[in-house]
């Protein structure tokens, strides 16, 4: 099933400092890790074993829609979470049980599609550092010194998206973004 309504897949980046989540449009909200429940999103993503085990008790809180993997939930409760199998190959995964990504914002936007959404835009996909954060929160403590040279990498996991039968905008602050795959729009437009 194809939607016709927008699906915004909510990153994490700086340029989303300030953003007025509740200003968005009408449209089903996916938030990579704790972009969820900061942005009201409908649905949460987490690749991130880490993240899943430290948020315990957001996590139980969230009331939308959970998805995790099964290397990420390990030992730890899965919160009424769809558990699905991780994929670290190339292009959106097609089947249902499998979500792909090498990142959070990968996955969430690999879940979008496999929900049926055809439009969807992307916020906070920056994928640099901008006045030292690479986060629009606090971050993670563990990834924060390290984030900056994995944030290419992930960028570049986006070039292998077949956009044959999905339109995709990446909406970016003033500072831009790493991920140029896809066509860009100012992030105001959205509000």
């Amino acid at each position: 099933m194809t939607y016709k309504s927008p699906c915004y897949v909510i990153g994490s980046g700086p340029s989303l400092a300030g953003f007025d989540f509740d200003a968005l449009p009408e449209g089903y909200r996916i938030g990579a890790n704790k972009s969820a429940w900061l942005a009201n999103c409908d649905a949460l993503v987490s690749i991130d074993k880490r993240f899943w085990r430290e948020h315990q008790e957001q996590i139980a809180a969230f009331k939308g829609d959970k998805y995790i993997t099964h290397n990420t939930l390990q030992d730890q409760p899965d919160h009424g979470a769809k558990v699905m199998e991780h994929d670290r190959g190339d292009g959106f995964s097609k089947d249902h049980n499998v979500i792909r990504g090498s990142n959070s914002g990968f996955a969430a936007l690999n879940l979008a599609y496999l929900l049926g959404y055809r439009e969807i835009a992307l916020l906070g996909f920056d994928f640099q550092w901008s006045a030292g954060q690479s986060h629009f929160h606090d971050g993670y403590y563990w990834q924060n010194k390290q984030a900056d040279r994995h944030l290419a990498t992930w960028q570049r996991a986006f070039d292998t998206i077949d956009q044959s039968d999905v339109n995709i905008v990446n909406f970016i602050g003033p500072e831009g973004s790493r991920v140029t795959a896809f066509k860009t729009r100012p992030l105001s437009d959205l509000v």
